[in-house]
């Protein structure tokens, strides 16, 4: 599953460095003599949004679950702020689907995990000590963009990639019953040998956005599964393996604003407009 992940966020980047804008497209022009037939006779469209691109920061918070092997009685637990920019290209693919795109950027995000009381055993589960771990995790992701425009201030959102990061603080929260105990009290704030500090995984999510030309309000809902565990499975037995990956969610408000126009022409494709029209002159003339 990795693999063909891998293979069509490569295909998704290759025809986005395929779409270009096309500047052969010439204004709307009316012939010498105008008459009502030629009026009935028009079909009018309403233009494409343009191959466009956006920059944007955005901020909100997390929740973290983790995914655990033995399965463990967990319960999420918020952590914040999440924070982070991005830059957003649109582009058309195959000359046809106007509602593509590829995303980059980087945030600072959290894993961890809180293993919940169970009330019928009268029991809560305990890593080295403590029943909640959270991490600082700087992150970097690229992501496949799709998005659905609804009218001229409305789209839905939807994204899938990947994402890389470096666990670079974590925090313990010790159980009452460890708490007193030196060996547990040394790693609160800092790793273990066994620890692993190096994270990635799929990311995805959805949302939408507001458009007020030229910016951009989105509200996004993310979900992490991280490939990477926390720590090394056998650290506690060579024969007993024991895995625990990151699953967390986020929820994320951003404003973007678009480098270049959703519809239209910038000032340079226009004066190359210009230029040309200008050269097609001197050419009919000269002929």
């Amino acid at each position: 599953m990795r693999k063909l992940l891998l293979i069509g966020l490569l295909l998704t980047a290759a025809l986005s460095a395929r779409a270009q804008v096309d500047l052969e497209k010439e204004f709307f022009s009316l012939p010498d003599t105008v008459t009502n037939a030629y009026l009935d006779s028009l079909t009018i469209e309403v233009a494409a949004p343009n191959d466009y691109w956006m920059a944007g920061a955005y901020g909100g918070a997390s929740v973290q679950f983790g995914f655990w092997n033995p399965s463990r009685y967990t319960t999420g637990h918020w952590a914040g702020p999440v924070y982070g920019v991005s830059f957003i290209r649109y582009y058309t693919m195959f000359g046809i689907f106007h509602n593509m795109g590829l995303e980059m950027g980087a945030q600072m995000n959290y894993e961890g995990y809180e293993f919940k009381f169970n009330k019928e055993t009268g029991y809560r589960a305990t890593e080295s000590g403590a029943y909640k771990v959270t991490m600082k995790v700087p992150e970097a992701y690229f992501l496949s963009h799709f998005h659905v425009d609804m009218g001229e201030h409305f789209k839905l959102l939807a994204k899938l990639g990947i994402y890389g990061g470096y666990r670079m603080s974590i925090s313990r929260t010790l159980d009452d019953d460890y708490a007193p105990y030196e060996t547990y009290q040394q790693y609160v704030n800092s790793f273990r040998d066994y620890d692993r500090r190096w994270t990635y995984g799929v990311q995805g999510g959805v949302g939408f956005g507001l458009m007020f030309f030229p910016v951009e309000f989105h509200v996004n809902v993310q979900v992490k599964w991280g490939w990477e565990s926390f720590w090394e499975p056998d650290y506690a037995s060579q024969y007993y393996y024991r895995f625990a990956y990151p699953l967390d969610g986020a929820i994320t408000f951003g404003m973007y604003y678009q480098l270049t126009p959703r519809y239209g022409h910038t000032r340079s494709q226009l004066k190359k407009l210009a230029r040309k029209m200008v050269q097609q002159q001197i050419e009919q003339k000269n002929d």
